[in-house]
């Protein structure tokens, strides 16, 4: 539970950090006197599609996290986990969520890996054979995750009505 709370305080200084660095990057930006459209991934979305994308994302740094610090897997994470790719599955109406939860598992067990592995370097043997084996596999799961994490985007993206047919919406 502690790691939840310490991603938490850390997503935070980090939302705050990336706010401050915006507000003094685009000060001079005038959208209405500069020539540039701005066009996003998000636009035409419904509310639920953009919490689908948000909760992938969310999920997918949370992930990222247990990686970096290597936090060891306990229920509160996998529930955690589990309740925003669920999540992010029924707010687009995903027919294939069960598969997604069975991947999530999967990612969980690869983090479950990288922490035994960097148990055992640190605490029986340390090895350059098993410091490059934690390195492959870290590697392997942090592309198996943004794999995961663009598949979702575009489920959550192909899921709203006007980009299935064509992008005829006038809003």
């Amino acid at each position: 539970m502690n790691d939840v709370f310490y991603f938490t305080i850390s997503a935070l200084i980090v939302i705050i950090i990336i706010y401050i660095i915006l507000k003094l990057l685009i000060k001079k930006f005038n959208p209405e006197k500069s020539k540039v459209r701005l066009y996003g991934l998000m636009q035409g979305m419904t509310n639920s599609e953009i919490v689908s994308i948000s909760s992938s994302i969310i999920n997918y740094i949370f992930m990222i996290y247990l990686i970096a610090f290597f936090v060891d897997i306990d229920i509160y994470i996998i529930g955690m986990v589990l309740l925003l790719t669920l999540l992010s599955d029924i707010l687009i109406k995903n027919k294939w969520f069960l598969v997604n939860l069975f991947l999530a598992l999967i990612s969980l067990g690869g983090i479950k890996i990288i922490y035994l592995i960097h148990d055992y370097i640190t605490n029986e043997y340390m090895s350059v054979w098993m410091l490059l084996l934690l390195v492959f596999v870290m590697i392997f799961v942090f592309l198996y995750l943004t794999y995961n994490l663009l598949k979702n985007i575009k489920s959550a993206v192909t899921a709203n009505k006007y980009i299935r047919k064509g992008g005829n919406n006038e809003n």
